[in-house]
């Protein structure tokens, strides 16, 4: 029931204060909650570690605003990885300081291996597990640099660090889970209500599949878009209390028939943007006639969110459907078989079949959103869940290897400065240095978040200068004043944090604030040493940006070319090794082995668009063999069997060297093996029947998808500027 101020609120206000009042409370008010969350947390960890009389308060601090985020999942998540990365980080300074702390070539060695292996994994990991080896990393330099010279002293460095860590971040969880808490399981509801209603929306209008849009490129990406994101909600909801491990299955259920679903629409709007110029008009025409039972299925539902009953009624509506639709085809199939020639039949063919998979796929996913929906609502499911779908990741190993390369090459130069240098602050040149290339390498655009990184670190030095030597010697006699001084600037970090655009300022700003102002126990701040220090810090920055210059990932030219390479061999290694690859690994290797390249790539729209293609052009043939393969192994020495090998030999040839000659023998020995096949499937045995006729409708699909040189994973002209 609503309160008695909401039916207030209703009576009274005219209707668009109405709407400006909901606007705000969903897009405003959770930004000033988590402001005033965020700020609270931090002046809280700054009193615990005070009142425990910690050295180093200002640790804590940055620690809660590290781990802070708007969900609690996230939090927890985050805080998590970092209990471990810390742990691991603070065990190696204690072994490394016990075995090298008198020996500086092996101390540098071991040092710089360490570096590069945990540079290494944050690339290679995903989500916060990457953030636990950047801080397993990191944590070295804190704990063992500053005692370098006085060994016996680690130990207790060593407690403080882990210490203040850990006040940091119950500080960032209790605040999280207590005042106003915000669930990750909410967030992945409303993402999948969103993305479903989306996805009704777009398969509703018939012109999103069969008119020719100048923006149908980037309105298929918007149609597959997510995957990876909805992927990273749902592993990090399982950290909060009372987390359901049903609405876990069911998301990961639903982001994997989701991928199929989408990978079959750009299939299929990729084929009718194809055979559009080169098909008689009635090919279309009896294409969207077969389509038109779906699209009215689903322009039949409201455009209200839908509910139970909606989404049930969709359900056996598409079911019903499904008959009529499979009927329809085998009669035009029959028909058109004898006035279009082999290309157009073809293109039909594949178009058809996209159809009728896409009906197919759309059911199965509708069916598991209706069991998501019904468990959130009552507890209960109408789906059995049973199978566990895996989320596939797979990174490229030259990837690794460049980041391995940088952290450890951007260590050992901060290091021989430090000792040519002889300078006593150069080991916070070591440290920063070290830190931005762990840290900054798992954003997207990394020297673009280092210049960013460099801003925000410039101006929090005048602002902590301007708070050492005149707000907190003038204002401030206590903690609680000196919480009261500082509450503004931790406020405008938490409102920079909640932009993306400001994702690197903000982490600059707060990291130099934090270890330049004045937040110790008892006040000293010594302007030579302000200077110093700050100088350090920024060459420090300057030296990891200098790393990212020289040891870039990729420019764009070469992410596309790489790209390209790794797709083709994924069909290579398809078309001839084992048949164990599933299609819910292949779909989401791809997806994430691309997510990684477009942040690390540099790649422009244009050249993003075309990398797209190729994934979702590779997903499609990639299935396509597999089937083509599995329905081979189940016919045995039959007939078509030495034909249908050649074909798939056919296609790994090409793909492990493209040429114009050999694409040509590509499509030539498969219209070759479809006659025969053809012919083959009038004579064969009932029971084999059906696997021949899918073998047909695969290779003529994969035979229509060559057609279009445009999709494959070739570089045929340069899209990088």
């Amino acid at each position: 029931m609503q309160s008695d101020k909401a039916i207030l609120l209703n009576l009274t206000l005219p209707l668009y204060l109405k709407r400006v009042a909901l606007e705000w409370l969903a897009l405003d008010a959770p930004t000033l909650i988590y402001m005033a969350k965020a700020t609270f947390a931090g002046l809280f960890a700054l009193i615990i570690s005070m009142v425990l009389n910690l050295p180093d308060p200002r640790t804590a601090i940055f620690t809660t605003f590290i781990v802070m985020q708007p969900q609690s999942g996230l939090v927890f998540s985050k805080s998590y990885y970092r209990v471990i990365g810390t742990t691991v980080g603070v065990g190696i300074s204690l072994l490394m300081m016990g075995m090298f702390a008198q020996d500086q070539a092996w101390f540098i060695t071991f040092f710089a291996l360490w570096i590069g292996i945990m540079t290494a994994a944050g690339v290679k990991y995903r989500n916060f597990q990457s953030y636990g080896f950047v801080l397993a990393g990191y944590t070295l330099c804190i704990v063992a640099l500053p005692v370098i010279e006085m060994p016996l002293e680690i130990f207790d460095i060593a407690v403080s660090r882990f210490s203040e860590v850990l006040v940091g971040i119950m500080s960032a969880t209790i605040i999280s889970d207590v005042v106003f808490p915000r669930k990750l399981s909410d967030s992945l509801l409303s993402s999948e209500r969103e993305r479903f209603a989306n996805l009704v929306a777009t398969l509703a209008d018939e012109k999103s599949i069969f008119e020719i849009q100048e923006d149908a490129h980037a309105h298929m990406t918007r149609f597959s878009g997510g995957v990876v994101g909805l992927h990273a909600i749902r592993i990090n909801s399982s950290f909060e209390s009372g987390a359901d491990r049903k609405n876990r299955q069911h998301s990961q259920s639903l982001n994997q028939e989701y991928m199929n679903l989408s990978t079959t629409f750009h299939s299929l709007k990729n084929v009718i943007i194809a055979i559009e110029p080169r098909t008689p008009p009635e090919v279309l025409e009896k294409l969207a006639k077969l389509y038109r039972p779906i699209g009215s299925v689903l322009k039949s539902c409201p455009m209200t969110p839908l509910g139970v009953d909606d989404i049930s009624c969709m359900v056996d509506q598409l079911l019903s459907v499904k008959k009529d639709v499979d009927t329809f085809f085998v009669h035009e199939q029959n028909s058109l078989k004898s006035i279009l020639d082999s290309d157009s039949y073809d293109a039909f063919i594949s178009a058809a079949n996209l159809i009728v998979r896409l009906l197919n796929e759309l059911y199965i996913y509708c069916v598991t959103y209706l069991s998501f929906v019904k468990h959130r609502i009552s507890g209960k499911s109408s789906k059995d869940l049973s199978r566990v779908v895996r989320f596939s990741t797979h990174t490229d190993n030259v990837l690794v290897a460049l980041a391995a390369l940088r952290g450890s090459g951007v260590l050992l130069v901060s290091m021989m400065f430090w000792i040519f240098s002889g300078w006593p602050y150069a080991t916070l040149t070591v440290t920063l240095a070290v830190v931005i290339g762990l840290l900054i390498g798992t954003l997207p655009s990394p020297l673009d978040a280092v210049k960013n990184f460099f801003k925000g670190g410039v101006s929090a030095v005048i602002v902590a200068a301007v708070y050492d030597f005149y707000i907190i010697p003038e204002y401030t006699t206590d903690m609680w004043t000196l919480s009261l001084v500082i509450a503004p600037v931790l406020a405008i970090v938490a409102w920079l944090t909640t932009q993306p655009k400001w994702s690197g300022f903000s982490l600059g700003f707060i990291f130099l604030f934090m270890y330049q102002c004045s937040l110790d126990p008892y006040y000293k701040v010594d302007p030579t040493v302000f200077m110093e220090s700050t100088l350090a810090y920024l060459i420090g920055i300057i030296f990891a940006g200098t790393a990212y210059l020289l040891v870039n990932f990729w420019s764009c030219s070469l992410t596309q070319r790489r790209v390209a390479k790794i797709l083709r061999r994924q069909i290579v290694s398809l078309s001839k090794g084992a048949i164990t690859v599933q299609r819910s690994s292949l779909e989401s290797m791809g997806r994430d082995l691309v997510q990684q390249f477009s942040t690390h790539g540099r790649l422009n729209m244009r050249s993003s668009r075309l990398v797209f293609e190729w994934l979702l052009s590779t997903l499609e043939l990639g299935r396509a063999i597999i089937a083509v393969r599995r329905n081979m192994k189940k016919l045995g020495g039959s007939y078509g069997f030495i034909h249908i090998n050649r074909s798939v030999y056919v296609i790994k040839n090409y793909f492990e060297n493209p040429s114009e000659a050999k694409l040509e023998v590509l499509l030539v020995t498969l219209r070759e093996t479809l006659e025969i096949l053809e012919d083959y499937e009038k004579t064969v045995e009932k029971v084999y029947r059906k696997r021949v006729h899918a073998i047909i409708g695969e290779l003529a699909l994969i035979r229509t998808i060559m057609l279009t040189k445009s999709s494959l994973p070739i570089v045929m002209e340069d899209s990088c500027p």
